[in-house]
C-alpha cells in the first residue's frame, strides 16, 4: 500500500500552463506535486512505484503517464487540457481526500485501468462529493473521451481531452 498519495511530477523545466495544471490535479487527486529538478526517474521510483508523470507539447501539457513500476505498466494519454481557472474561475481542493469514479458510454473498456493504477493511493471512495467522471465523445471525430472533474454537480476542473490512449509494457523508466 502506497502511503503518501498520488504523486505528480513534470518534465525538467515546466512551462507555467503545466505547472499550474499539476497543481489542479494535485487538488482534485488529493495529491502532492513533486519538484523533480535533476532527480532521474529511477531515484523517484525507488521511493514511489507509482506516479503521473506530465510532459509538455510546445508548451502545453501534452502527454499524461500513469507509471505503475509494481505491475511494470505505462499508461500514455496524448492530451489537451482546460485548467481549473478556465473551467470554474477558482480554485478547488479536495479536503476529503477520496474521489469518486465514474464512467460513461465507451470509456467503461478503461475502468480496471483505471481502477487499477488508482486503488493503492486509497483515494477512491463511492461516497465522495469530488468525481472523476470518464466521459465518451458522442461526435465520433476527434477526442477519444474526456475526463472531468466534478464537486456535487459543479465542473470544476481541469478538463483532460484524451486524443489517444496507450498501455505499455516496461521495463525501466524513460
Amino acid at each position: 500500500m502506497i502511503e503518501m498519495g498520488v504523486i505528480i511530477i513534470t518534465s525538467r523545466k515546466p512551462s507555467r500552463r503545466t505547472r499550474s495544471f499539476v497543481k489542479d490535479l494535485a487538488r482534485v487527486l488529493a495529491g502532492k506535486p513533486l519538484t523533480r529538478g535533476k532527480t532521474p526517474l529511477k531515484d523517484i521510483f525507488n521511493k514511489h512505484p507509482k506516479i503521473i508523470k506530465i510532459d509538455e507539447y510546445r508548451g502545453n501539457p501534452g502527454k499524461l503517464k500513469l507509471y505503475d513500476m509494481n505491475d511494470k505498466k505505462l499508461i500514455l494519454f496524448f492530451i489537451s487540457v482546460k485548467l481549473q481557472r478556465e473551467v470554474c474561475r477558482r480554485k478547488v481542493k479536495n479536503d476529503e481526500g477520496k474521489i469518486k469514479m465514474e464512467f460513461y458510454g465507451n470509456t467503461v473498456a478503461y475502468k480496471d485501468l483505471f481502477y487499477n493504477f488508482f486503488k493503492d493511493f486509497g483515494i477512491i471512495s463511492e461516497d465522495s462529493s469530488f468525481r472523476m467522471c470518464f466521459e465518451e465523445n458522442r461526435r465520433g471525430n476527434g477526442p477519444l473521451f474526456y475526463i472531468q472533474f466534478y464537486k456535487g454537480d459543479k465542473k470544476i476542473g481541469p478538463l483532460i481531452v484524451v486524443k489517444d490512449l496507450r498501455v505499455l509494457d516496461i521495463e525501466t523508466p524513460t
